[in-house]
């Protein structure tokens, strides 16, 4: 995190997360430009001349915010990937990573929120300079995914690769749909979100059933 915000850091940590979450959740349920910061010090319980001592000014406290949800990314949702995919079955990895989601989802929802408010429409402009950032992420998990796969797992008389390639295709179009509705809906509360998590668990069986021996 950049230097100018060492003050905030200092803070008592009680203090500091009532400010995160308060910023977090404000911004990631009304996107930057309507997110107000009388709700965030309201809900933080401090002063708006506090706020903006330590952040300067509402873009600034959006760039610290975009730090720390991507420092999160790595920290909790990548470095978890990529210790635990070392398996060779590419399904059972997807598997894998779709329950380290849950897990993040379920103990850190404002944090995961304000991550996918990202892509919401009106955040665009500010979110452009982390845009290589997400990229660079995605391209991790990526490589975590799809290395050194175990091709002995598929039915006989289909070429592996091409069988792991229509599974990505159906992972990737399954995912999107997802998404799609999930925001043309304004979000899912956590029971839809434990819902489609165990349909796409469900889902993926159905891949092994019709791709593996």
């Amino acid at each position: 995190m950049a230097d100018h915000f060492d003050v905030f850091h200092a803070l008592e940590h009680d203090k500091k997360e009532r400010i995160i979450d308060a910023a977090l959740e404000e911004i990631a349920l009304k996107g930057f430009k309507k997110a107000s910061t009388n709700a965030i010090v309201e809900a933080a319980g401090i002063s708006k001349g506090t706020l903006f001592y330590y952040f300067g000014s509402k873009e600034a406290l959006f760039d610290f915010l975009c730090d720390y949800t991507i420092e999160f990314a790595k920290r909790e949702y990548i470095a978890k990937i990529e210790e635990r995919v070392k398996i060779g079955d590419f399904i059972e990895r997807y598997s894998i990573l779709t329950e380290i989601k849950r897990n993040v989802m379920n103990e850190y929802p404002k944090i995961i929120k304000f991550y996918e408010s990202f892509f919401l429409p009106g955040n665009e402009e500010y979110f452009t300079k982390y845009i290589e950032t997400i990229k660079e992420q995605r391209e991790n998990i990526a490589k975590s995914l799809y290395g050194d796969i175990d091709y002995s797992l598929f039915r006989d008389g289909i070429e592996p690769e091409k069988a792991l390639q229509y599974i990505g295709w159906l992972i990737e179009r399954y995912e999107k749909e997802l998404t799609q509705n999930m925001f043309a809906g304004g979000g899912l509360d956590s029971e839809a979100y434990e819902e489609k998590f165990d349909e796409f668990k469900a889902f993926l069986n159905d891949l092994k059933r019709a791709f593996y021996k």
